[in-house]
C-alpha cells in the first residue's frame, strides 16, 4: 500500500520514538513517517518544515510540554494524538476534549486505530476548538467545558448546562437545561468519573443528575427526583443517604 499519512513523531525518550516508528512501520503501511523530535525547539523546527497529517506528541518535553507547543501552531494543518504516562490532569483535559490520546506503554492496536481516525475528514473549525478547549484546561486545570462525541459530530458544552443523564447500554442519553437530549458515545460509568462530585451525583445504576437542577426528593413508589424542568429521576435506596450527605 503506498504511503497516505505523513506523521511526525515527538517524544523525548529515544525507546518511545522507537517503539511507536517500529509499530507504524510494521503495521501500518498507509503511514510515511517523515520525522522525529525530542524536544520542543526541535519540534517546533521540524514541524514548520516538514507540514505532516499527523502528529504523535509527547505531553512532557524535556523543555516545555506538548501543549506549549501547540501555542506556537494557532492554525495548525496537521492533528495530533497525544502519548503520556498517568498525568491525571493530562488525562482529565484529553478526556474533556474529546482528543485522541494514548497511555505509555503504547499499545500497538491502539496505535493503529487512533491513526486511522486521526487521517479520517474531519471538521477543521471543530478541531482547532477541541485543541483550545485542551490547552486552556490543561494550563488551568479548571473543568468547566466539555466535548462530546454524538457519533455524527461534536457536542461543546458547558458542564453546568447538563441536567441528568441515563445510561443506554455502552451510550448515554445527555439531557440539557434547554430541553435538548442527545445521545453520545460514552458509557454512563466514564461520565461518572469524569464530571465533578458535587454536583453530579450518581443517583441509580442507570441515571446521574446535576444536583444544581434538583427540586425536590419524593417518596411515592420509592425514592425519586424531582427536576427543576419535571423530569422524574429514580433514586437508589442505597444511594440515598449519599445524596442527602451531598445535599447538606
Amino acid at each position: 500500500m503506498r504511503p497516505t499519512i505523513r506523521i511526525c513523531i515527538i517524544d523525548d525518550e529515544p525507546p518511545c520514538r522507537d517503539a511507536l516508528r517500529i509499530f507504524l512501520q510494521t503495521d501500518c503501511p498507509e503511514v510515511e513517517i517523515i520525522g522525529e523530535a525530542g524536544s520542543l525547539k526541535a519540534a517546533a523546527n521540524l514541524l514548520q518544515k516538514a507540514c505532516p497529517d499527523v502528529i504523535l506528541l509527547d505531553v512532557d518535553l524535556s523543555d516545555g510540554t506538548g501543549f506549549d507547543l501547540l501555542n506556537l501552531f494557532p492554525e495548525p494543518a496537521f492533528r495530533v494524538i497525544f502519548t503520556t504516562g498517568h498525568d491525571e490532569f493530562a488525562l482529565r483535559a484529553f478526556r474533556y476534549s474529546a482528543i485522541d490520546y494514548l497511555l505509555k506503554p503504547v499499545d500497538p492496536e491502539d496505535l493503529i486505530a487512533a491513526v486511522r481516525r486521526a487521517a479520517a475528514p474531519a471538521d477543521a473549525v471543530a478541531r482547532r476548538r477541541q485543541l483550545d478547549q485542551l490547552t486552556q484546561q490543561a494550563g488551568t486545570r479548571i473543568f468547566d467545558r466539555i466535548t462530546l462525541n454524538t457519533g455524527s459530530g461534536l457536542l461543546f458544552l458547558q458542564t453546568e448546562e447538563i441536567m441528568h443523564l441515563e445510561s443506554k447500554g455502552n451510550y448515554s442519553f445527555v439531557f440539557l437545561e434547554n430541553g435538548e437530549r442527545h445521545l453520545i458515545t460514552q458509557s454512563l460509568a466514564t461520565f461518572e468519573e469524569m464530571l465533578p462530585s458535587p454536583p453530579f451525583f450518581r443517583a441509580h445504576q442507570s441515571h446521574m443528575v446535576n444536583t444544581k437542577y434538583v427540586r425536590k426528593m419524593a417518596k411515592d413508589d420509592g425514592d425519586s427526583l424531582l427536576l427543576t424542568n419535571k423530569s422524574v429521576v429514580p433514586l437508589a435506596r442505597r444511594r440515598r443517604d449519599a445524596f442527602m450527605e451531598m445535599m447538606g
